[in-house]
């Protein structure tokens, strides 16, 4: 996968965290597989757009935050 893709996994994670949620919590609210949202904190499948905006919603950040602090390395 692209280095995006296992940067964007980070990021998520450590909101998630941060919420004290689980991977199993992320997954249930997104009405998708634990598996599915792993792999997508694991960096191993690609979020799409409209993924992306689901996970920044529930997690409150803005996308753009972490597409700016990306592009700022």
């Amino acid at each position: 996968m692209e280095q995006i893709v296992v940067d964007f996994g980070n990021f998520i994670k450590e909101k998630r965290l941060a919420k004290g949620l689980t991977q199993t919590d992320m997954a249930k609210l997104l009405n998708i597989t634990q598996v599915a949202y792993g792999r997508y904190e694991l960096g191993t499948r690609d979020a799409g757009l409209s993924m992306i905006l689901r996970i920044a919603n529930l997690l409150d950040f803005d996308p753009g935050e972490f597409f700016d602090s990306y592009r700022k390395k």
